[in-house]
């Protein structure tokens, strides 16, 4: 079957469409393809990959493999628009895209490199790590456990506190009834909680490589600590069999991560 071109080649970007019949089961509506460096052609690694519905809501996420593979399950039949983002590269928002009960729409999506500042005595050749992939970001959420969002999809649901982020994050709830004292910071800054088996817990928040709340005497309250503009990336682990070794879940209850721009 001939590829049908669903969007225009320019040197910043390529994106192909078809339809596979490979036999879905019924409900599967599922978005497939490879992220790939529209110059070079080389795959694009660990590059996130989002749905977002019409109403830009953010309804499926992931990230691409080392081949720049990636598959996306949407929730339901309808129209969907394809969010690709990766550091050094431009950003991409292509659709819409309508996923109908059954197949597969296979893509390949071309990302536009920017360029980068180098150091004036940089020695050419030399790749140079970003700062997420020097904590270990990438590596984690390569593996599959917990949730992670990037700067690109932070900007896009918080703008005034980094709570709003969170609240499109799975299996957390925002807990936003004003507490009897405190200043006027903290009656504004809403609690985190983790639903857990019918109940909820408070999560241990670190900041960088600092733990700043246990959640072991009282809520977690991230707008205390961060601002939107100022984080990088958050990641996000529901359950205590999901924390890395890295961190330290102190009540058994999840944790939070938040990288700055300044780690």
């Amino acid at each position: 079957m001939k590829p049908a071109v669903v969007g225009m080649q320019t040197p910043g970007m390529l994106l192909a469409a078809f339809w596979l019949a490979i036999g879905m089961p019924a409900g599967a509506q599922t978005l497939r393809g490879t992220v790939v460096d529209s110059e070079s052609g080389e795959p694009v690694t660990l590059a996130y990959v989002g749905l977002l519905g019409e109403g830009g809501e953010l309804t499926v996420a992931g990230l691409a493999g080392g081949d720049g593979g990636f598959a996306l399950a949407a929730p339901t039949a309808g129209a969907y628009f394809l969010y690709v983002a990766r550091t050094g590269y431009e950003t991409l928002m292509e659709g819409v895209f309508e996923l109908g009960e059954d197949g597969v729409l296979e893509l390949q999506v071309g990302l536009k490199p920017t360029p980068i500042a180098l150091d004036p005595l940089t020695v050419e050749g030399e790749r140079r790590v970003s700062p997420l992939e020097s904590v270990g970001f990438y590596e984690r959420a390569a593996l599959g456990r917990g949730h992670f969002m990037i700067r690109e999809e932070i900007e896009r649901v918080a703008v005034e506190r980094i709570s709003d982020a969170l609240r499109y994050v799975p299996r957390i709830s925002l807990l936003e009834s004003r507490p009897m004292v405190g200043s006027p910071a903290v009656m504004r800054s809403p609690a985190v909680a983790f639903r857990l088996g019918g109940g909820q817990c408070s999560p241990t928040l670190y900041v960088d490589r600092t733990m700043v709340a246990t959640g072991v005497n009282g809520p977690v309250r991230p707008d205390e600590f961060v601002v939107p503009s100022d984080v990088e990336a958050i990641e996000v682990y529901a359950r205590s069999t999901e924390v890395p070794v890295l961190f330290d879940a102190m009540n058994d209850c999840g944790v939070i991560v938040i990288w700055t721009r300044m780690h």
